[in-house]
């Protein structure tokens, strides 16, 4: 057991974990609609890394990358675990955890409260985890069985429905809604520890601002619809781009899928951002137990999401097979303990550095492996620290399928361009300089040969450096074969 960590005073870490979550909601990252003070105060201390990605938009596979440390292709829990329509229920069982890992190698006190989804609740309950939140059984909060956690009309009647009923407030008092329990778990977790000398990792796992965008009634809806502006690129024609978004956005135009209306969408919005600024509450209501209880300025503070949300952006909503920032950009502030550190970090970064990160805390080593698997992520200590060389040039990431089918897509980027490899599918390239939004698919442009064969290879090399094989059927032949249907 490694005990480099545990000096006179080691490091606390605390995890606000949301969930899709995209950046644009946050004024550290230019928003300026959502009213976030908690979490803006935190990034004003915090290092607020720029281009961070998630590896995979998908909540089960994004939140497995983040307890196993690699990519969805080496832990195998390719889709969303949810019971009726996914291949992958569970984390395959040879593959360590964070708290396995934790459990073995340091002496911290672990804890994990609110939405779980890699895997059956049950799950998170049979883990390593030293603390979680109460079973089915030990409390009447009716969502302790799920894994999911999201409010629901199930939990309570809806008060004032918007966007045809998909948003709005329920009678739900405030303490009974998910995320405040969450936050509430952790709080009282924190107040438990405020005389231990025992060293904790916490994660606090808000099942928002993922939909439904539901509030409760006394929190109401904060936003009038009317003055929300829609996406720049809310509107795609999808000239070019692969058949599988054609389909897609066909079948939301036919109801098949949801589709909203541009007022839908405002109304929509309007909860969105309501939801989000009851969770920057709740970041505000856990950090004041922190300071309160004397653990502030020895605590590590992360904050950040499994994925993002198209929430309207090209027609689409939540997220599917696609690759567009607004899902694989993700937020990730880091406030080191001590002195406030305010600072941006430009760097590509990824949630499994986040792992790595963890590990580097608690044990005071860079960590190359969990358990028999090495990790496909670095600790972000020294950015943290003003260090700036990093060797990571761009951000390598992945699609296996979920209820859409199984469509497979690989995607890299340096944030100047983006190339998404599309197996069976026309692919893409971006200009992300010149069209931010990914409006306009650049792949069949003779002109962009040299850009797109010069990103394939940066796709190859990072497949071959984190052992996905799939990329071994990409035929460079067969893609210069390939025209655009007419």
């Amino acid at each position: 057991m490694s005990h480099a960590s545990q000096t006179d005073s080691p490091t606390n870490i605390l995890v606000f974990f949301c969930d899709q979550l995209r950046i644009d909601l946050l004024a550290c990252y230019g928003g300026r609609t959502v009213r976030t003070p908690n979490i803006d105060a935190l990034a004003a201390e915090a290092c607020v890394f720029e281009r961070a990605y998630t590896p995979c938009a998908l909540c089960s596979p994004a939140r497995a990358s983040l307890m196993t440390g690699v990519y969805p292709h080496r832990h195998h829990m390719f889709n969303n675990s949810s019971p009726g329509y996914s291949y992958c229920e569970h984390l395959r069982p040879d593959m360590a955890m964070f708290p396995d890992w934790a459990a073995a190698e340091t002496e911290y006190e672990t804890a994990y409260f609110g939405k779980w989804h890699i895997g059956p609740a049950a799950d998170l309950f049979a883990s390593r985890f030293d603390h979680t939140h109460p079973r089915p059984g030990q409390s009447d909060l009716p969502f302790l069985a799920s894994s999911h956690w999201h409010p629901t009309t199930n939990l309570a009647p809806l008060v004032d429905a918007y966007g045809g009923g998909r948003g709005g407030t329920i009678a739900l008092p405030m303490e009974r809604f998910p995320d405040v329990a969450a936050a509430n778990f952790t709080r009282q977790f924190l107040r438990a520890r405020e005389s231990k000398n025992q060293p904790f990792c916490a994660f606090c796992a808000f099942p928002g601002p993922h939909s439904p965008w539901l509030v409760p009634e006394s929190f109401g809806i904060r936003h009038d619809p009317s003055e929300i502006d829609l996406w720049p690129n809310r509107c795609d024609e999808f000239a070019g781009k692969p058949l599988n978004q054609v389909k897609l956005h066909r079948l939301g135009q036919r109801g098949r899928l949801k589709s909203w209306s541009d007022e839908e969408t405002r109304e929509l919005l309007a909860c969105l951002f309501s939801y989000m600024e009851l969770i920057d509450e709740q970041v505000g209501a856990v950090i004041a137990e922190l300071k309160r209880t004397g653990q502030y300025e020895n605590t590590m503070i992360v904050f950040t999401a499994d994925h993002g949300d198209m929430a309207g952006s090209h027609g689409f909503n939540s997220k599917g097979a696609y690759m567009y920032d607004e899902i694989y950009r993700i937020p990730l502030l880091i406030k080191p303990p001590g002195p406030a550190q305010g600072r941006r970090v430009p760097e590509l970064v990824h949630l499994m550095d986040v792992t790595a990160t963890l590990m580097h805390a608690m044990t005071g080593e860079q960590p190359e492996s969990m358990g028999q698997h090495e990790l496909h992520g670095e600790s972000l200590l020294p950015l943290t620290a003003g260090e700036t060389t990093w060797s990571r040039k761009v951000h390598y990431g992945e699609y296996h399928g979920d209820w859409y089918g199984h469509y497979s897509a690989r995607m890299v980027t340096d944030g100047t361009w983006k190339l998404v490899w599309n197996l069976s599918d026309l692919c893409e390239l971006y200009d992300l300089e010149n069209d931010p939004q990914e409006l306009v698919n650049c792949f069949y442009d003779p002109a962009c040969n040299e850009i797109r064969d010069h990103y394939f290879q940066l796709l190859t090399q990072e497949a071959e450096r984190t052992g996905d094989r799939h990329v071994a059927l990409r035929d460079p032949a067969v893609e210069n074969e390939s025209v655009l249907p007419t």
